[in-house]
């Protein structure tokens, strides 16, 4: 900073070569941050997968899982038993499973929870998981792995689980007369997806319905009984104050095991698959330790069962280095849109907020909806046997943990089911889209210390000039009339620049975000009394409502909240704060959800490379230029991102409908995509709707602002 304050530096040649090469700087940096991102798929840029963990002894036992007959039974008898008590209801058999657990000789609990809809007009769901606890006899209870499946009804969209809850009991039988044992085993089964399974895990760990919501401690600033915030007393309507009330009352649990270390959570519709699908993505983009994902896809060549993971398939070798960077890269970008969300693809990602190491095992056919894999035909089937012993492993593995997965990485991205890439190797990408952005603030900063420098020159200059001519005088009158004048010839008044002002601004903007963020209940709840909509519908049009609006008032706020004109220097102030706060949000975003942070900065560096200082004039040629960069501005607003997303994905999905139709489905599609982020905000904590209102929206508001005020030139 000294150097930039110091009077001389316009002469300084970093800067002059700054100032002419800045725009081609930042290009190269950007178009160098998709060209990284891209190698990292190539074998020479990326690792092979080893472990870290010298204690998980992989593979080293001997294999002792014989109830494959026993997994053939249970699995007969409990489809028997859908088919005879609930085949036109959803409900979860829990007298069936408490009475099969319970002649295992487990300790059998059951755990009910409540959801109060948020919102919706007063509906209430209720639940019940079913677990049962495996005592280890050589502990005390200290520590405990968890097993568990969800439980699907015959009548969902999705495929069955009820393989999968019949190997766990089938396992619980084999483990049962078991010694070696080190740590309890959970064996669970959760009603409603992963609603169960969060209403069981903030139970486990003592989360009661009173304490304080993920959402209030993630996504608000403030809390549900705050006096001062208590908007439910305007009216019925703006009811606020309950909207953000902990909405999922987990209950209590009546047996309870030590501290989990680690979970499998199994999705086996049939007795016989084609290979595994190892899921691993969680909540807001975490990963589980890349030990455990080792682990599992080890076992399973151990095992015999071929495994996948997205695009990566274990039995495909080719020689042919461009197909293996393709799958790479395909695997990587499959990974990526996985993690966007935040929203996890099992009930394994809801493990690890708590600390918890967990990844999903799905088992695939060869006319899985999923896509049909190269050659699945011609692999051999697994069946309970070969099932059973790949669990087997990998618990027995788990049991021989002394400590809590920590040596090896947590953030990484799969190249393949035995590549990854390091953070170390992923985040130089996103880094150079940040630098582009730094660079962009540093060349406007340099611009207006130049101008500001370059004026008292020139007046300085003038008025030696003055006093060389013999015989006159400078009176005051003319000292008061001199005007400053900058390189390009735009006359201008002394700086009324009010940081005042430009706060004033960030603040109220930012507080616009924040008031979007709590919209959602106020809209549903309109729609409801008013216009007896659903609460997608509501939220959706109201949020298109709130845009519309932002985009006509929001350009006034600048002049609102000062007295006199704004100036350029003020304007591009205000531009630069802009871009570092970007730069910063997206390396911040970036730290934890790697693939959310590169998706923002690579939609929203082209925007803050070419949105600037526009000033009155310059031809028919400047308003075509500012029109596109309004047009680009505003399918860059976060909720055209998202329909203009849905719409296209509607397209590649159905490529034969009209354009018409298309057009709806991706609306509809958009309406649940936003509703689906808003629930998930409030129940389990997904941070991705609050990023996008509270700190996406402000920013591009901002952006929008620079873009709809000029400044005249002889200001």
């Amino acid at each position: 900073m000294g150097l930039l304050s110091d009077p001389e530096y316009g002469s300084v040649k970093w800067v002059r070569l700054l100032n002419r090469i800045h725009g081609p700087l930042c290009l190269l940096c950007y178009a160098g941050a998709l060209v990284w991102f891209l190698m990292l798929g190539n074998k020479e840029f990326n690792n092979e997968t080893y472990f870290s963990e010298n204690a998980l002894l992989p593979g080293l036992v001997t294999n002792e899982f014989n109830a494959e007959q026993s997994s053939r039974q249970f699995y007969n008898e409990f489809l028997q038993e859908l088919e005879d008590k609930y085949y036109d209801t959803d409900e979860m058999p829990v007298p069936w499973l408490v009475a099969k657990m319970s002649q295992l000789h487990l300790e059998v609990y059951t755990h009910n929870f409540t959801l109060n809809y948020p919102l919706g007009q007063g509906q209430i769901y209720k639940g019940t998981n079913v677990y049962g606890i495996l005592r280890a006899p050589r502990t005390s209870s200290l520590e405990a792995l968890v097993v568990t499946a969800p439980y699907r009804s015959i009548s969902s969209h999705q495929k069955g689980t009820a393989a999968g809850i019949a190997l766990m009991l089938a396992f619980a039988q084999f483990a049962r007369p078991q010694k070696y044992w080190a740590k309890d085993i959970i064996f669970l089964v959760t009603e409603h997806e992963q609603l169960g399974m969060q209403a069981w895990l903030e139970a486990y760990h003592g989360l009661q319905s009173d304490a304080e919501t993920f959402y209030t401690s993630l996504g608000s600033f403030w809390k549900p009984d705050t006096p001062a915030f208590d908007f439910g007393r305007v009216g019925d309507v703006f009811n606020w104050g309950g909207g953000h009330q902990k909405c999922l009352d987990p209950g209590k649990l009546k047996g309870r095991s030590g501290s989990i270390q680690a979970a499998i959570n199994l999705e086996f519709h049939a007795p016989k698959i084609k290979y595994i699908e190892v899921k691993v993505e969680g909540l807001n983009g975490q990963l589980p330790n890349l030990d455990l994902v080792n682990l599992v896809h080890k076992l399973c060549v151990k095992s015999g069962i071929h495994h996948s993971y997205k695009n990566s398939y274990s039995w495909m070798r080719t020689r042919n280095k461009m197909d293996e960077w393709t799958n790479g890269i395909w695997t990587m970008l499959g990974m990526v849109s996985a993690q966007i969300a935040g929203v996890p693809n099992g009930n394994h990602g809801l493990f690890h907020r708590f600390g918890i190491e967990a990844v999903t095992l799905e088992g695939r056919d060869a006319n899985d909806p999923a896509g049909i894999p190269p050659k699945v035909n011609a692999l051999t089937t697994a069946n309970f046997y070969r099932l059973g012993v790949a669990l087997e492993s990998i618990l027995r593995s788990l049991n021989n943990l002394l400590e809590r997965f920590h040596q090896s990485y947590f953030f990484y991205l799969l190249a393949a089911t035995n590549r990854f890439i390091s953070i170390g190797q992923y985040m130089p990408s996103l880094c150079l889209l940040c630098v582009a952005i730094l660079v962009r603030a540093l060349s406007m900063w340099v611009n207006i210390q130049q101008d500001g420098d370059e004026e008292p020159e020139k007046s300085v200059k003038r008025k030696t000039s003055d006093a060389c001519v013999p015989g006159e005088h400078e009176s005051e009158e003319r000292s008061e009339e001199k005007v400053k004048t900058i390189p390009k010839g735009r006359k201008i008044e002394e700086s009324n620049m009010s940081i005042v002002n430009i706060g004033a601004n960030y603040l109220l903007v930012h507080l616009l975000g924040y008031v979007v963020m709590n919209s959602p209940m106020v809209f549903s709840k309109i729609g409801a009394t008013y216009y007896n909509q659903p609460s997608e519908v509501s939220v959706f049009y109201g949020l298109i409502v709130a845009s519309v609006f932002l985009i006509f008032l929001t350009p006034l706020m600048p002049r609102l909240l000062r007295t006199g004109r704004m100036t350029h220097e003020e304007l591009s102030l205000v531009n630069i704060l802009l871009l570092i706060e970007l730069a910063t949000v997206c390396l911040s975003v970036g730290m934890h959800n790697f693939p959310l942070g590169l998706v923002i900065a690579v939609l929203y560096t082209p925007l803050a490379l070419v949105v600037g200082v526009e000033t009155t004039g310059g031809g028919k040629r400047r308003v075509i230029t500012i029109f596109l960069k309004r047009v680009l501005c505003l399918l860059l607003h976060p909720l055209c991102i998202v329909t203009v997303g849905m719409v296209t994905y509607s397209r590649v999905l159905f490529p034969e409908e009209n354009l018409l139709s298309m057009a709806g489905r991706g609306r509809d599609a958009a309406m649940q995509a936003i509703m689906f982020s808003i629930v998930d905000s409030l129940i389990y904590g997904n941070w991705l709707y609050n990023v996008a209102t509270a700190v996406i929206l402000p920013i591009w508001i901002i952006f929008w602002q620079i873009l709809c005020i000029r400044i005249d030139d002889t200001v």
